[in-house]
């Protein structure tokens, strides 16, 4: 047996990233998972809101997901790297399609009230949180280091396919019935359980602890991996500020949009196209990551975005303003590809859960803000106003960038 497992490694360092059997089995089953939970998140707030709740209530539910998920990424990344992978993802996805099947059947029988509903999504949102950690983790345990960056970029196309596709299936579906896209959500957990399962190669970290520690040590752990780090430290001081000015940008859009008079129909639609960038860009990222060295990369994508958020600023309240943000999207896969395949391939498989939670915490705690901050500037004094947050955050990013060059060339 351990003759045959080197034998299959030796090949995957050699066969393409398309014919990787256990990548492919993750993907797919991921692709179709993400497509699920795209449905079910605009199936949320339409659910709340027919049930006679309030749009507040409909806005505290997203906001609930958004707190969990930031406050258990730690957590998630300790118990990603404690045993194995392969497991903890059989595990949400066996319990997502569980609380799905309970709302859904509720839901058919008139019987899933406020409570019921804030219950499922928020014990949902903590399994999508231990699921992305695991599933973050495993990738370079199934892919060659140096197909990593391209394992990442097409996971983006995944994510940025789903948020295309998603809410438009999900309004489809809803209005087929309520309890649709919910129990889509479960053939889509189920699908995923079963692609999971047929995944060969060990998923746990290759170094196993032999103490035990607690919980509070495996955090601390991290966080130490993380602060000795120069590269993780300046990837961290660049991503915030843009991925704050990115989850303002696409907020603000809808606000301004509205505010102008157009419908919820044409301003949903303007969002999707916002995602086309993206998906583009994703399927070039494998080439432009060859292209460009990593350190100039970022410089180039946050410049531009910087000029292209400041057209979009220019064109507030008309539909054109979305084409800039579409533009700047282009190069963003590339740029977290080639991020997360540098993580991945310089940190210790028994610490990647807790590394990469870190990063991502650290990077996107303070876009889980920018609703609620965009919301209140445009309330105060437009939309204008609520772009040149955005810009401003851009722009300090870039600076960071900048200064920080050095640092992001050494890895």
């Amino acid at each position: 047996m351990e003759a045959e497992a080197v034998a299959t490694n030796a090949l995957d360092e050699t066969r393409p990233l398309r014919k990787n059997r256990d990548f492919t089995l993750l993907w797919g089953g991921q692709a179709i998972s993400q497509l699920g939970s795209a449905v079910s998140v605009l199936a949320f707030p339409l659910l709340v809101l027919s049930l006679n709740g309030s749009a507040v209530q409909a806005g505290a539910l997203g906001t609930l997901q958004a707190v969990i998920r930031v406050a258990f990424q730690l957590p998630a990344g300790v118990l990603a790297d404690r045993g194995s992978r392969k497991r903890v993802m059989q595990v949400c996805d066996a319990a997502r399609a569980g609380l799905f099947l309970i709302l859904a059947a509720a839901v058919l029988l008139d019987r899933a009230p406020l409570a019921v509903i804030f219950l499922i999504a928020g014990v949902t949102a903590i399994l999508d949180v231990l699921f992305s950690a695991a599933e973050k983790s495993i990738v370079s345990q199934l892919v060659p280091k140096d197909q990593l960056p391209e394992a990442f970029a097409t996971n983006e196309a995944r994510m940025y396919g789903a948020s295309l596709t998603g809410p438009p299936l999900g309004g489809l579906l809803y209005a087929l019935g309520r309890s649709i896209p919910f129990l889509f959500d479960v053939l889509s957990y189920a699908l995923s359980f079963l692609a999971i399962s047929f995944i060969r190669k060990p998923a746990s970290p290759h170094e196993v602890e032999t103490t035990k520690t607690s919980m509070r040590e495996d955090v601390m752990e991290g966080l130490r991996h993380v602060s000795g780090s120069p590269f993780l430290r300046a990837v961290i001081f660049l991503a915030a500020p843009i991925n704050f000015a990115l989850s303002a940008v696409q907020f603000s859009i809808i606000l301004i949009l509205t505010d102008a008079g157009h419908s919820s129909r044409v301003v949903g639609i303007a969002q999707g196209c916002i995602a086309v960038g993206g998906l583009i860009g994703a399927f070039l990222a494998a080439r432009i990551q060859k292209l460009v060295p990593f350190h100039r990369l970022i410089i180039i994508t946050l410049a531009l975005l910087l000029v292209l958020l400041l057209g979009s600023a220019l064109l507030a309240g008309e539909i054109a303003m979305v084409v800039p943000v579409t533009l700047g999207l282009f190069l963003a896969p590339a740029v977290n590809s080639a991020l997360f395949g540098k993580i991945a391939s310089v940190t210790a498989a028994r610490i990647q859960g807790r590394v990469i939670s870190v990063v991502v915490l650290s990077a996107m705690a303070a876009a889980s803000l920018a609703p609620v901050i965009a919301g209140l500037v445009v309330e105060l004094g437009g939309g204008v106003q609520a772009m040149g947050t955005a810009l401003v955050a851009t722009a300090a990013s870039l600076l960071a960038a900048i200064v920080c060059r050095r640092t992001l060339r050494t890895v």
